[in-house]
């Protein structure tokens, strides 16, 4: 990378991570920055740390993030974990961690001293892969979004300076809402060649929330012809969904990447019916329902599906009912937990290629 480049990046993250944030903002707080020809970027800032969450999926994924970050379901944790996506950059508490050959090569070629802190470490993020060195175009981005923060991080150190016994950011609210507690906003900068503006911008968390594929049957024939098959009384199936926790190499993707995992299982046989794994579920998520259909048609239709996994319950919301088949969003069950793991632990360490080649 270019030397200028990096010492214009590292010079700009020492001075931000050198800032005193105290009675500024707390770490959640938000602020949006608007780069142009490019989605804007929600970034937080704490002690040692900036994330940058890109555009209204980063944003979203973060959100989910935080509400969930006290779940004790380890493998739902991972998922959120490995949904975000952003730019980030961190200071490392020990300078072995998480560092890369790349790191200590771009401090070196930066000429940028750290003596007071560790030299921060720069990251990509993408949505469920393994987060990875930034690019050159990624390194543009962060200068401009650590010279946003650092005018953001002087305009607070006034407010606060002219209300030294209030949050900084609180202070800056009330300024731009006049005073009222009806709207959210935070901080919106917008990036120029040789200005930065800052302004407001209504946030509304409400309405970042995630959406998952809901699927229906191709036509009027096939949804008859499943409707009209006789349910077995009494049968239940458990359906779960969720993030196979390793990356597995793709066709599709240039990374590898964290695949949709899919289970149908038969509590009452104690049976796992079907087992699959779609590294692009948005778009090949149809595949889960061939499958549990191909299922149906050897002659097993249940009466009602458990659904677990946040993708699961939209699978089937319309499939279901319209071939007669009850879903319901199902309750933690211990047995399928002990399924979930037993698979996920024979893929983990026996391969999914093997796997894959079986099922061919």
């Amino acid at each position: 990378m270019d030397k200028d480049l990096l010492t214009e990046l590292y010079t700009l993250a020492k001075a931000t991570f050198a800032a005193n944030l105290d009675g500024l903002f707390f770490e959640e707080d938000l602020f949006a920055v608007s780069l142009a020809n490019r989605p804007t970027y929600y970034v937080t800032l704490g002690n040692g740390v900036l994330v940058a969450n890109r555009g209204r999926k980063g944003l979203t994924n973060f959100l989910e993030y935080l509400e969930h970050e006290e779940t004790e379901d380890e493998l739902e944790f991972f998922e959120y974990q490995q949904a975000m996506d952003s730019l980030y950059s961190v200071v490392p508490f020990d300078e072995d961690d998480d560092m890369l050959e790349t790191d200590e090569t771009w401090r070196k070629e930066s000429g940028v001293l750290f003596e007071d802190m560790a030299a921060p470490i720069f990251r990509s993020k993408v949505e469920y892969c393994l987060p990875g060195i930034i690019d050159e175009e990624e390194a543009k981005e962060f200068i401009r979004i650590f010279k946003a923060t650092l005018h953001l991080i002087a305009r607070l150190t006034e407010i606060k300076k002219e209300h030294p016994k209030h949050r900084a950011i609180a202070m800056w609210h009330d300024q731009v809402s006049d005073g009222s507690k009806k709207n959210e906003y935070i901080p919106r900068l917008t990036v120029g060649e040789n200005e930065i503006l800052l302004d407001k911008l209504l946030f509304e968390p409400w309405n970042y929330e995630n959406t998952f594929p809901v699927p229906e049957f191709a036509d009027a024939e096939q949804r008859r012809y499943y409707k009209s098959m006789k349910a077995k009384s009494g049968k239940v199936f458990y359906m779960a969904t969720g993030i196979f926790p390793a990356p597995v190499s793709s066709e599709k993707f240039d990374e590898p990447t964290f695949p949709v995992f899919y289970l149908l299982y038969d509590p009452q046989a104690h049976q796992i019916l079907d087992v699959y794994m779609l590294d692009d579920y948005e778009k090949d998520h149809n595949i889960f329902i061939d499958r549990f259909l191909a299922v149906v048609d050897r002659g097993v239709k249940p009466q009602a599906i458990h659904c677990y996994g946040r993708r699961t319950l939209p699978l089937l919301t319309k499939i279901g009912p319209n071939m007669g088949v009850m879903v319901f969003e199902g309750k933690r069950d211990a047995e399928l937990d002990e399924v979930i793991d037993d698979m996920l632990h024979h893929f983990l360490h026996d391969g999914i290629e093997e796997e894959d080649e079986h099922d061919r």
